[in-house]
């Protein structure tokens, strides 16, 4: 074996890989390879490398049209369970002003609170589809929760002041700082991290716009102090889907 230069042997390496080597050829580098663990390694890598990058296979030609069938099955199948949820949720008022005054909302209201609860619903569903995650779903789950109670609550009875004060027109602002932020993501999970970090900020931004612009609403119940627990509140909860999407990303 000594004979036989070391370079010879890795000169015919890549034909004996190929399986164009001659016998003789084969025994030669299989009887080097014994001695020598390099050439060995070689071997195993040369052999290793075509099985390592799978072969390419036709799919069936209905394949494809099967998969968008029962994605949009499914898609259809959770929008019925949100239109059912809606209307489920809206029964509680309904039925609650049948039996007492404490209840009394207008059709305008059951309008508002329909579209408000089938767009939260529509927008958990189509986002959460973007990854199979549980932390990212989560994240979706409380980032469209925090929003829909943001415009519950400054609907029904204001956050600063009452619900006809101008400043809570703010709060709009603070939803498309969102919205902007996870188009610009691509409903990436670590963007969406960075987007609802930054709605977090939007969110404490507006009582202190609040306090500069239109302080003496803030006397108004529920206060100063009142308006920034508020705000942090939601502040909170779009930073929990904020570190809920980070996880997802790692």
């Amino acid at each position: 074996m000594a004979s036989v230069p070391r370079n010879v042997i890795l000169d015919l390496l890549p034909a004996y890989i190929a399986g164009e080597a001659s016998a003789e050829t084969r025994t030669l580098i299989e009887e080097y390879a014994q001695h020598d663990p390099q050439i060995a390694r070689l071997i195993r890598a040369g052999k290793l490398a075509p099985e390592v990058i799978p072969s390419r296979t036709t799919a069936p030609d209905d394949l494809e049209m099967k998969t968008i069938k029962k994605v949009r099955s499914s898609i259809r199948r959770q929008m019925l369970y949100v239109a059912l949820a809606t209307a489920s949720i809206l029964m509680i008022p309904l039925l609650a002003m049948q039996f007492g005054n404490e209840v009394n909302w207008s059709p305008f209201d059951f309008i508002v609170m329909g579209i408000l609860l089938s767009g939260t619903g529509l927008t958990y569903v189509l986002i959460s589809r973007a990854s199979d995650s549980l932390a990212y779903r989560l994240g979706v789950g409380v980032a469209v929760v925090a929003g829909l109670l943001l415009m519950w609550v400054n609907l029904a009875v204001g956050i600063i002041g009452s619900e006809d004060n101008p400043a809570n027109a703010l709060y709009v602002g603070v939803l498309l700082v969102g919205l902007l932020g996870a188009a610009l993501a691509r409903l990436r999970a670590r963007g969406m991290a960075r987007a609802l970090t930054a709605t977090a900020v939007a969110q404490m931004l507006v009582p202190v716009i609040a306090l500069i612009v239109w302080r003496p609403t803030l006397t108004d119940p529920p206060g100063l102090v009142g308006v920034f627990m508020l705000n942090a509140f939601f502040a909170a909860m779009f930073v929990v889907s904020a570190l809920l999407f980070q996880r997802a990303s790692e």
